[in-house]
């Protein structure tokens, strides 16, 4: 992996040898993977090539870093219903039976 900076002050661009067009806008580097790309760019005095630009893995620990967050429905309760869900569920039973009528006082 090669990191190609443009120093020009024009928007530029060049294509790649799989057919993909990398453009440049003024002072913006690119990382690119060809070398035959990096061969003719370093040649060019627009172009600055630096290699093995590639950051370093690993080194430690992360601190300060919120945990995950659970995804997905949370889970039931295993043995019945709690306390408030059976008086919630008496206070919305409707009794059983036939309706009286307002006439038959």
């Amino acid at each position: 992996m090669v990191k190609i900076t443009y120093t020009g002050t024009r928007f530029t661009r060049r294509r790649l040898p799989t057919g993909r067009w990398i453009t440049w806008r003024p002072n913006q580097a690119v990382e690119v993977k060809s070398k035959r790309l990096a061969e003719q760019l370093e040649k060019n005095r627009d172009f600055e090539v630096t290699k093995n630009s590639t950051p370093k893995v690993g080194g430690g620990i992360k601190t300060h870093v919120k945990p995950a967050k659970p995804r997905g429905r949370p889970s039931k309760p295993k043995k019945g219903k709690s306390k408030i869900q059976q008086k919630v569920d008496k206070a919305l039973k409707k009794p059983k039976g036939l309706k009286k009528s307002k006439r038959a006082d």
